[in-house]
């Protein structure tokens, strides 16, 4: 619902102004745009349309999926991250003939990390000492918000010939704070198996909390029709 009223804004926004830059700036020639996108958000596609000199609007996509190990509070975990999201960008040209441009937007969010991890050594709670053979292995997922706010600049310009162009982004997409779930054999019922889950499930928030602000760079090759 949110990205559908972001979207309606931005039409309007758009619609209302193109009267008046026809007859100020004259009209964007080839408008229209489709482009290639690397990205930290990962690999994708991008549509947009420049309505007039002052704005354009976006539309893309990006997935990408890698691996890595991190140790959390003794924990080595294995994670596999998943990069999956989808929205929409309007852009505001203030310099005119010029391709800098501010941006600010939305993407349907599905980042995601899973988990899996074992127990460096013993744990004790409650006078409980749980061994790494007692807890078993860790899996879990940390997730972020479904819908993410994106505020941005970047710069557009032509290469080779007007119908070709590259743009590069700066920005941040606002994600939220992770949401961890973790499992273990018998976590349900051994009390303290259940502590030390919860335990690392804490650590691991606290340790990829910084991932809520997810840092945007992007180039974008284009063409123009």
């Amino acid at each position: 619902m949110r990205t559908a009223a972001l979207l309606a804004f931005a039409l309007a926004v758009a619609g209302a102004s193109a009267a008046t830059a026809q007859t100020m700036d004259g009209p964007v020639e080839s408008p229209f745009h489709v482009g290639a996108q690397a990205s930290t958000l990962g690999l994708g596609l991008e549509a947009g349309y420049r309505v007039n000199p002052m704005f354009g609007l976006r539309l893309g996509g990006n997935m990408f999926t890698f691996s890595t190990d991190r140790g959390i509070s003794g924990v080595d975990y294995d994670l596999d991250v998943k990069l999956r999201s989808f929205g929409a960008v309007l852009d505001v040209y203030p310099v005119a003939g010029t391709g800098f441009r501010i941006s600010g937007g939305a993407r349907i969010n599905y980042n995601k990390a899973d988990l899996t991890g074992t127990l460096s050594g013993p744990r004790s709670f409650g006078g409980v000492v749980v061994t790494p053979q007692q807890a078993g292995q860790l899996d879990g997922e940390a997730k972020f918000d479904r819908f993410a706010p994106y505020v941005g600049v970047g710069y557009n310009g032509t290469v080779f010939s007007p119908n070709f162009s590259v743009g590069v982004d700066l920005g941040v997409l606002f994600q939220g704070s992770p949401r961890v779930s973790l499992t273990a054999p018998g976590a349900a019922t051994t009390p303290a198996i259940a502590a030390v889950l919860e335990d690392q499930r804490r650590e691991v928030e606290d340790s990829i909390r910084a991932a809520r602000f997810w840092p945007v760079v992007a180039i974008t090759a284009s063409y123009r029709f």
